[in-house]
């Protein structure tokens, strides 16, 4: 197949998907969806996180999507064609300049004129955070930068290093990045790869389903086995490559290029792979494995990935290897946690060991729910037929459970459910949070929150489309004028960012048993929720986080 061909038969497989996501989702145009696809399948956010990072509408100044991490803050500008025969076509300069100047009215401290309450809410950050890192990311199904492009961006970025000493990154996904995670999406990371080792011996074995070996092999050819998958091979490790300039990471680089590099092997633990079958090829020492992955190691093998690609690689560097073969899931998500005990590891993995939530994962089985307790859980226990097909909705995840629980039923803990997610996973609030849980209070509070995605969508379709302009105010049963809408339509602004809120009132409303009818009592939360984000006069993104807007909402309940 030729290469347009190939792309050809890739963009209509993702258009179908992308035009779905806009029909549900109300954006104007294919790219905006675009952004919708890429954010959940790359970054696994789930609606509501995509819709706060999105810049969507008139005043996203160029920038279509931002994410904050640490101290990095990345600006995303998407493109996806309208018609597969502009598949070809190049990132103009227009494009490289819009999101340039994006970027200066972001740090800018002077106030744009025209800015929209997403684009406002990130200039906050940028104001209240210490950012010293930007990156500019281009995800375009299309053919690369012009060479007009290429010019500008080298021209826009020297200015901003020569006025602020700071480099700006860019990062480029173009047709080949996007066709490769449509095909993880579908492969769910199923690999296969071949080591070529210098010594390898069976080691310690449980029973015909758990084997391991114990080897060393050449750095050389560890990465030449890795460098094709460097993108899936790590999907089981919790941690994936914290960068060049950790310092860690920066020692094996150097002890790997440097004099002392034949010393690599007894200065590092090696790593650890998993595989579902190892086949040991001892005549030309070669070992195949099967559904692969790195348990422990990533650091590792990017930083002699990066020695590699830099040609700088000593040939007399070998480091250990281990090789797990097991088909059991669980022992591979206990061996994963336990190998990387020693690291700071986000608390919702290892809540995901807690007996109470093991026990709500097989009561949600028997009401039709899945619970992933573990990432990737159900696309792996399904590829191998341990679980039936279950409707996405029912596919429940972990950390957000805790989030929508958290917030239902626990009023003292529902602002921090929005603020600081993360807290929610501290041992002591963990253990409170799961000690009475079950999966009828999991559900009832799963099925609440669907509806209020379902209303705040409809909120969000009255902003991007006339067709829809009114059907919010439909809901809320709300006669508006043409002249009024504007002004009427921005005092519900805080809905973008209110799911929790809303959620948490609902929560409250229902426990005084005196609605008949669903509809009323969500209006009604609504309508209480407008008002405290309105008396707290905060901007509505921050109300919507805001402890004591929490608070007063489940006064005026109660």
């Amino acid at each position: 197949m030729a290469t347009y061909g190939k792309y050809q038969v890739y963009y209509e497989k993702i258009k179908t998907e992308v035009e779905k996501i806009r029909e549900e989702n109300g954006y104007l145009n294919l790219s905006k969806a675009f952004a919708h696809w890429y954010l959940k399948n790359t970054l696994k956010m789930d609606e509501q996180d995509i819709a706060e990072t999105i810049i969507d509408g008139n005043g996203d100044n160029g920038i279509d999507a931002i994410t904050v991490q640490d101290a990095k803050m990345t600006l995303y500008q998407f493109k996806f064609p309208d018609k597969g025969k502009n598949i070809d076509k190049q990132i103009d300069e227009k494009t490289v300049l819009k999101i340039f100047n994006g970027y200066k009215k972001l740090v800018s401290v002077r106030k744009p004129r025209s800015m929209n309450e997403n684009f406002l809410k990130f200039r906050e950050i940028v104001k209240e955070k210490n950012i010293f890192d930007y990156e500019v990311v281009f995800v375009s199904f299309s053919n690369g930068f012009s060479q007009q492009a290429l010019d500008a961006f080298e021209s826009e970025s020297e200015d901003i290093r020569d006025t602020t000493g700071n480099d700006i990154q860019h990062s480029l996904i173009l047709q080949k990045n996007i066709c490769d995670l449509y095909d993880r999406i579908q492969k769910k990371a199923k690999i296969d790869i071949n080591i070529t080792y210098k010594k390898l011996d069976q080691s310690y074995n449980l029973d015909e389903n758990v084997k391991s070996f114990v080897g060393f092999v050449s750095a050389k050819k560890l990465i030449e086995a890795c460098k094709q998958h460097m993108d899936v091979i790590f999907d089981e490790n919790i941690r994936l490559y914290e960068g060049d300039d950790n310092n860690v990471n920066e020692g094996i680089y150097n002890t790997a290029i440097g004099e002392d590099s034949c010393n690599f092997f007894f200065y590092h633990n090696g790593i650890v792979l998993i595989c579902d079958k190892c086949k040991n090829s001892t005549g030309n020492q070669s070992v195949l494995l099967e559904g692969a992955s790195v348990v422990n190691g990533c650091q590792t093998i990017n930083s002699l990935k990066r020695a590699y690609d830099e040609l700088k690689l000593k040939d007399d560097v070998f480091i250990q290897f281990r090789i797990i073969e097991t088909d059991d899931f669980d022992l591979r998500a206990k061996i994963t946690e336990y190998l990387n005990s020693q690291t700071q590891i986000r608390d919702s993995y290892f809540l995901a060991n807690n007996s109470f939530i093991r026990a709500l994962q097989i009561e949600l089985l028997n009401k039709e729910y899945f619970l992933e307790r573990l990432s990737n859980e159900y696309a792996y226990k399904h590829r191998l037929g341990k679980v039936k097909e279950y409707d996405k909705k029912h596919i429940l995840n972990l950390e957000k459970v805790i989030q929508i629980f958290a917030a239902f039923y626990f009023n003292e803990y529902a602002a921090r459910a929005k603020s600081g997610k993360g807290e929610l996973f501290d041992k002591k609030i963990a253990e409170i949070l799961v000690s009475n849980i079950d999966a009828t209070k999991v559900i009832h509070a799963v099925e609440w929150y669907d509806k209020i995605s379902q209303i705040i969508t409809l909120y969000r379709k009255c902003k991007r489309s006339n067709n829809h302009k009114m059907d919010f105010f439909e809901y809320m049963d709300m006669d508006v004028s043409d002249e009024e809408y504007q002004k009427v339509l921005s005092e519900f602004l805080f809905l973008n960012t209110g799911d929790l809120l809303l959620l948490n009132a609902i929560s409250n409303l229902e426990k005084t048993s005196v609605y008949e009818d669903e509809q009323d009592m969500v209006i009604d939360a609504i309508k209480m929720c407008k008002n405290a984000v309105t008396k707290s006069k905060l901007q509505p993104y921050q109300a919507t986080r805001n402890a004591t807007v929490f608070a007063q909402i489940q006064k005026d309940v109660n």
